[in-house]
């Protein structure tokens, strides 16, 4: 009997309370463990502020995120949630307008905007990405043997996927997550330590 008093006693300085039977415990306001996880809770919820404050006026990693990043992950996220191709040309910020010499040889030829190249008009409407045309010139270069391509983790290809793109199941926390994981691949390095892409 006396082992068992000073067992409820042990338990009783620790905040916790064991009872003979379940109807014994007064439970006006949640049995001692919903307690417990209340001033849990509570001690959680001042501690997020209280770190909150401290960082305020400090940078954060998605800062190091270049605007045309930013941009271009926007444009595939918003793409993947409205089930559309992203369009990640810069021929909206580039387009030829009726001045351009170009512009006025292909109208001479019967070419209107919005059509197609070629007799039948079946080409391409949008002009190449620039991107696209120097990603063509590396892998030119690497089969003549005058560039060697730098070695991707792992043997990858060339437009393997990355685990920063955006994913059709994804939520705003997942893209949160990813544009995050972009920005760490800008993150500045000023003794230019060797690093790993960790993403």
């Amino acid at each position: 009997m006396m082992r068992k008093r000073q067992e409820i006693d042990r338990l009783a300085r620790g905040g916790k309370f064991k009872y003979e039977y379940d109807s014994d415990e007064d439970i006006e306001g949640g049995t001692w463990e919903h307690k417990l996880r209340t001033a849990e809770m509570e001690a959680t919820h001042l501690w997020a502020n209280a770190l909150t404050k401290q960082s305020e006026g400090k940078h954060h990693i998605g800062d190091f995120l270049p605007p045309e990043e930013l941009k271009k992950f926007m444009e595939q996220y918003e793409a993947k949630k409205s089930n559309r191709q992203p369009d990640l040309s810069d021929y909206k910020e580039y387009k030829l307008k009726e001045d351009n010499i170009g512009f006025q040889m292909l109208q001479k030829l019967g070419w209107k905007e919005g059509q197609g190249l070629g007799q039948d008009g079946a080409g391409i409407v949008d002009p190449v990405n620039k991107y696209d045309i120097f990603k063509s010139f590396i892998l030119l270069l690497a089969k003549l043997g005058t560039f060697r391509a730098p070695q991707r983790d792992g043997n990858q290809g060339l437009g393997v996927g990355s685990v920063a793109q955006p994913e059709d199941c994804d939520n705003e926390y997942d893209a949160y997550r990813k544009r995050m994981m972009l920005a760490y691949r800008f993150r500045p390095n000023p003794l230019n330590n060797p690093r790993r892409a960790y993403y």
